[in-house]
């Protein structure tokens, strides 16, 4: 199953969620025990007015991961998370938007910490995006780093 920007997926089979990011974060949430994951994959640090996408914002999204892995029969203690993405994909001439990646992976790692939830692996930052694989049955997370396409104007 790819699960898209803003949005989140739960599997208590041997499933597999896949992903591609760059700026955005992926949050993988898994209960190795029950065999309980799921990925979100979070385009902003916080909810925009009242925009009802939650799985587009870190501070609804992993809250409502959490209650959905909890609704499929996962354990709070016995959860952990995966962080991946937050890379700079774009130029450094607009602040705002060059630290979006950072400002999605510190939102995440506070909402996780105050949700006492450990981050168990983690790939952030960088300038590359990421394609991310996520195998339920296993708990493997395979991370593979996209290579930048060269635009219009570059020498070969």
């Amino acid at each position: 199953m790819i699960v898209k920007m803003g949005e989140m997926d739960v599997m208590s089979e041997d499933r597999r969620l896949k992903t591609i990011l760059g700026s955005c974060v992926g949050i993988i949430l898994r209960d190795a025990e029950r065999h309980i994951g799921g990925l979100a994959h979070i385009m902003l640090p916080a909810r925009q007015r009242d925009d009802k996408m939650e799985g587009k914002y870190a501070d609804t999204a992993i809250p409502a991961l959490l209650r959905r892995l909890l609704k499929s029969g996962g354990c709070q203690s016995s959860l952990q998370a995966l962080l991946i993405g937050g890379a700079q994909m774009f130029p450094m001439g607009n602040e705002k938007l060059a630290s979006i990646g950072d400002q999605n992976v510190r939102a995440s790692r506070r909402i996780l910490e105050e949700n006492r939830i450990p981050i168990v692996f983690e790939d952030t930052g960088g300038t590359s995006g990421r394609s991310v694989l996520f195998d339920n049955a296993t708990g493997q997370v395979s991370v593979k780093t996209l290579s930048a396409i060269p635009g219009k104007g570059d020498q070969t």
